[in-house]
């Protein structure tokens, strides 16, 4: 009973430190920008609510800890209205407001009043940071770890399965996927599996011959590294056995190049899964929302603990699972981010994408009605996403 409440205690603080950091990290990004612009900040805020910690810095910012660690934001001087986003009459009353103050920021230093360019990156700033730390957090673990892979050697071939239809052998060397280097069985496995009931072009090395193989991933369940369902695409092949890894250790600009290679894949691989989506090839069950990252963080985090191993052991695992964890879902925050929504950093650019465009800011009734459409959609999509959670959570033996 305590051993379980400690396991339970350990998953869900790991869960708030991860994502609080990743927020802070995030808004970091706001913040930083708009600091370089000289654009004047009132408060930087993680997490919603009431305050449990505040504090005001020389430069006049309010930072602030609040009750509920579910995401941050920064409020900058004359922020007003939900859409962020004033249009001209809203802005002559803000000018005129603080052109009344005698202390405090002078009306050059306000958001609204710069330059649309400036905003745009200011606002872009958030997501790009999480992309950033990504980068920074992928080459931290290849720097502590370095990277091990199988090379794409063929062993076995399961009967009636595609890969057999395809013409697949024992032995083959498979060489590219769709015209990508497939040397790397990881990259195999994770291109198949995105990919099911769609037909891939395979290359393989036969005898000292290239051979082209056509093959069409079939969708199969199975269970994911903690124990949750997944329906994936699968073509029956396995890796020989008796294969050597190969062990690539980094030094520092070869550790970035990995954090940026893993970035970058990983923002393709979310890219195909959506492209699929669209276009009806994909169910999209897989996608979840915070309640999914929370269930992972925390089960990877309790599995940790659970290990028999010493104590220093376990902390280090602990810190590199965290940390390859915090680095997906940092590309997550930042992709989802973008999302052309109003109430999201991509429907602020939107917006200020029709300014550039039409030189002046889109009308604050329209703003708002696209903020309310916005929050409707962003509020469906929780609940999608919520459902899909619950149906993955239930499939996992937490035992």
């Amino acid at each position: 009973m305590i051993a379980g409440l400690i396991y339970t205690l350990i998953a869900a603080l790991s869960f708030v430190f991860v994502l609080s950091f990743l927020v802070f990290f995030h808004e970091l990004g706001h913040y930083s920008v708009a600091r370089f612009f000289g654009i004047s900040v009132d408060r930087f805020s993680i997490g919603f609510g009431k305050p449990i910690w505040r504090r005001t810095s020389k430069a006049g910012v309010e930072w602030v800890v609040s009750r509920i660690p579910l995401g941050g934001y920064v409020k900058f001087s004359g922020d007003a209205g939900a859409a962020s986003n004033p249009d001209i009459e809203k802005l002559a009353e803000i000018r005129a407001e603080y052109e009344k103050k005698t202390d405090g920021p002078s009306v050059d230093d306000i958001f609204h009043f710069r330059p649309v360019w400036q905003r745009a990156l200011v606002v872009l700033a958030g997501p790009v940071a999480n992309f950033i730390l990504a980068i920074i957090l992928f080459a931290g673990v290849g720097l502590s770890i370095g990277n091990q892979y199988y090379p794409s050697n063929v062993g076995s071939v399961i009967a009636d399965s595609p890969a057999a239809a395809a013409g697949f052998e024992a032995g083959d060397k498979i060489v590219s996927l769709d015209g990508k280097d497939a040397r790397n069985f990881s990259f195999v496995q994770q291109y198949i599996s995105l990919r099911k009931n769609t037909a891939i072009e395979a290359v393989v090395e036969r005898q000292g011959q290239n051979v082209t193989l056509i093959v069409t991933p079939r969708s199969e369940d199975i269970r994911d590294p903690i124990g949750g369902q997944a329906n994936i695409g699968r073509v029956g092949l396995g890796l020989a056995a008796g294969t050597e890894p190969i062990r690539e250790d980094f030094g520092v600009l070869g550790a970035l190049n990995y954090g940026l290679s893993q970035t970058t894949g990983t923002l393709k691989a979310t890219g195909t899964y959506l492209g699929r989506i669209f276009r009806g090839k994909e169910d999209g069950k897989q996608l979840g929302s915070v309640v999914k990252i929370a269930t992972v963080v925390g089960k990877v985090a309790a599995d940790t603990a659970k290990a028999d191993v010493p104590l220093g052991v376990k902390v280090k695992a602990w810190a590199l699972r965290m940390t390859a964890l915090a680095a997906s879902i940092s590309i997550a925050l930042g992709f989802a981010n973008l999302m052309p929504l109003p109430v999201l950093d991509g429907g602020h650019l939107m917006y200020y994408g029709y300014e550039a465009v039409a030189r002046r800011p889109l009308s604050q009734q329209k703003q708002e009605f696209g903020f309310k459409i916005g929050f409707a959609v962003l509020l469906t999509l929780f609940v999608v996403l919520t459902i899909n959670d619950i149906g993955y959570i239930t499939s996992i033996d937490f035992s």
